[in-house]
């Protein structure tokens, strides 16, 4: 059933078109603990993924239930956001209880010319993507490719419908250390290289957030 939209006062400016994004800083903690795991014997990935890079190490257990221990929250709220703004505030999420379903996650581990092509992720309804290294010489190298009309040195670039008047169908994120980006999965997105020495490490994940209805309290009538 469409939804109706009732405008609210006499002058109203709303996004009732195109998916909502997603953005969180990480706590510096859990930055370090992510750092500290990628010593772990984990399996590499890459061969199951599209991306051009060294390694993508795929999470085990523990560094998924870490995840969801951080970021579980912010990852509920999204889903309520967009909830609510895909049907004009008509969701009360009030009588819902939310559980986490990750499908599954891994380490990004790119390198001097790596990159990660045009692609969607499948399997799950919402993607992220966490930084957690960047290669010591990259400001150097941003600020070189900056001098030019269309920078994108390592840089995440999302795309999603086609470009026209008063609308855009794509946007560029330079990464930082603790930044954390949440999508629907089947947004269009791409990786691309860099020239500095080092690594620029990132994680990424697939997950559901699943609803049901709130159990009543206890003594509370159902």
């Amino acid at each position: 059933m469409a939804v109706i939209f009732t405008p609210q006062g006499d002058k109203d400016f709303f996004t009732p078109f195109g998916p909502m994004m997603g953005y969180v800083r990480m706590p510096a903690r859990f930055v370090d603990d992510m750092n500290a795991a990628i010593t772990r014997n984990l399996e590499d990935h890459s061969g199951q993924l599209v991306g051009k890079v060294r390694e993508e190490l795929r999470f085990d257990r523990a560094l998924i239930d870490m995840a969801a221990a951080a970021l579980g929250q912010t990852l509920i709220e999204y889903h309520i956001r967009a909830s609510r703004r895909g049907t004009f505030g008509d969701y009360e999420h009030r009588t819902k209880q939310y559980e986490l379903n990750i499908a599954g996650g891994w380490f990004v581990r790119q390198f001097a010319g790596d990159y990660n092509p045009l692609h969607i992720h499948t399997g799950a309804a919402l993607s992220c993507v966490g930084y957690l290294k960047l290669p010591d010489g990259i400001e150097a190298e941003w600020e070189e490719d900056y001098r030019d009309h269309h920078p994108s040195h390592g840089h995440l670039q999302f795309a999603h419908g086609t470009d026209s008047h008063y609308s855009v169908s794509n946007f560029m994120v330079k990464p930082r250390v603790g930044d954390f980006w949440i999508f629907p999965s089947y947004m269009f997105h791409c990786v691309y290289p860099f020239r500095s020495e080092g690594e620029r490490r990132s994680f990424s994940m697939n997950l559901s957030v699943m609803e049901s209805e709130a159990r009543p309290a206890p003594g509370q009538a159902a």
